[in-house]
């Protein structure tokens, strides 16, 4: 009797039909039984990153960069675009930023640098007071930087020793202008001994520079009347004087007097500047009263 095989199961086990297999998942994840009440938490999902970031940045990226400012376009463009999407896709909205918000591209000590008018630390610090001649004194001209510019000359002779002590009168009523006086001691004779002891003309000769500055004028005193070149009429004005006497060699100071413009008579010549004025000047004899004793003493 031949096989006839297994008998057929009386009860078989169905099996799935392939094309219910594959039917799509449902997308309602969040879907309940009819009935039961809906969980009051939103379900969330998990966001799986892509495999690599975009190539472009996003509007978003741009405006947050354009807010950040120009430091943070700066430190996206040195860490590269990833740097900055990442921050972008943390869920975290950054504000706009201020200078106490982000930290420094450097490190900083806690104050800002500030202008200041102070010198440098490393420049040499400035001499004060009177200050030698780089070069001697050739003509009595030279000797007006004692006056203007605090200098003097330390090869000339000191104030010391048996008088006379030689002296030269070098006044200003003009700003800029100084000129030497060659007659004020007049009075006191003509000869060469006078003259070199009041007005040397030999700088190498003078212990003392006499310095006689026009510093304030005041009320008109009268009129003058002059010729020449063309008829015309001047007022003389009230005149405040300065007299300061300084040793040549060291530029020390030994005498600083205010005078007045005591000359009041009209002059037969004189300089007329811009102002069309004529000052009252320090008599000779006001000049050699206020030098005498540092002459000749």
């Amino acid at each position: 009797m031949a096989d006839s095989g297994p008998e057929p199961d009386a009860n078989p086990i169905p099996v799935p039909d392939p094309a219910a297999a594959a039917t799509p998942q449902d997308t309602q994840d969040t879907e309940t039984a009819p009935g039961t009440p809906a969980d009051p938490t939103p379900a969330t999902t998990t966001w799986t990153p892509p495999p690599a970031p975009p190539t472009q940045p996003s509007h978003t990226g741009v405006i947050v960069a354009a807010v950040a400012g120009a430091v943070v376009l700066v430190l996206v463009a040195c860490v590269g675009l990833v740097g900055g999407i990442v921050v972008l896709r943390s869920g975290s909205t950054p504000a706009a930023s201020s200078p106490t918000s982000r930290a420094p591209l450097f490190p900083t000590t806690g104050a800002s640098p500030t202008a200041s008018g102070q010198p440098d630390q490393s420049e040499e610090p400035v001499a004060q007071g009177p200050q030698a001649s780089a070069y001697p004194a050739e003509k009595i001209e030279d000797l007006n930087r004692v006056c203007d510019e605090d200098i003097y000359y330390p090869e000339l002779p000191k104030r010391a020793g048996k008088a006379p002590h030689p002296v030269v009168l070098l006044l200003s009523d003009t700003p800029g202008l100084r000129y030497k006086d060659d007659g004020y001691y007049y009075d006191l004779g003509l000869s060469a001994k006078v003259e070199q002891t009041w007005a040397s003309e030999d700088p190498r000769k003078v212990q003392m520079v006499a310095c006689l500055d026009r510093v304030s004028t005041g009320a008109k005193i009268r009129n003058c009347k002059f010729d020449d070149p063309k008829p015309q009429t001047l007022p003389l004005v009230r005149t405040g004087w300065r007299l300061r006497v300084y040793e040549a060699a060291t530029g020390r100071k030994l005498l600083d007097k205010a005078m007045n413009g005591d000359d009041q008579k009209c002059p037969f010549v004189v300089m007329v500047g811009a102002d069309k004025k004529i000052y009252a000047e320090v008599s000779d004899r006001a000049a050699i009263a206020a030098l005498r004793n540092l002459v000749t003493k």
